[in-house]
């Protein structure tokens, strides 16, 4: 029993701690749903291709908690994304951009964890712990609809070992 009532009370420090006194804001919403699809830099490695499927439900006015599946005919992974948005970049961008309006973009950090599948890994016991961790900006269009480019750190054991992904789409906000 003590043990649970010091995760409720991390949790409840942790949720404070992110809590802060929320700026006007385009993204009202509670849930939203990005669809990315990872981009390669011209004479850079290759990145990790594949199509992105984020679903987050806002937690605090900055922070968000989701899943993430990212998927390739090479890979599968699918885990756990938290997103933080840099609430400063949005007053500091409305203060000093005549002709922006700074609430219509956020910047943040995210991080999520998962498990990666590969063909070969398919029917096996053994599959992989992965993680990806970067950083992302996105421009709310309207209420409903944004556009949002992301790029990531990524480490798939079995398929490809520290990595980036870039990522380019459209994000709904419901």
């Amino acid at each position: 029993m003590k043990g649970i009532l010091t995760l409720a009370s991390l949790f409840l420090l942790s949720v404070a701690a992110f809590a802060q006194t929320p700026a006007p804001s385009a993204f009202p919403s509670t849930t939203v749903n990005f669809n990315l699809s990872p981009i390669t830099l011209p004479g850079a490695k290759t990145s990790v291709a594949g199509a992105e499927t984020d679903v987050k439900l806002k937690i605090t006015s900055n922070f968000s908690l989701g899943e993430t599946t990212l998927l390739s005919g090479d890979y599968a992974f699918i885990g756990g994304r938290g997103d933080y948005v840099i609430p400063s970049f949005s007053k500091w961008l409305q203060n000093h951009s005549p002709m922006l309006n700074g609430y219509q973009f956020q910047l943040g950090v995210t991080g999520s964890a998962g498990v990666v599948r590969t063909p070969q890994s398919l029917g096996v016991a053994a599959s992989h712990w992965g993680e990806r961790a970067g950083m992302f900006l996105t421009y709310a269009v309207n209420g409903n609809v944004g556009l949002g480019v992301e790029a990531q750190w990524t480490n798939l054991p079995g398929y490809a070992h520290s990595t980036y992904s870039m990522a380019f789409g459209p994000s709904f906000h419901f």
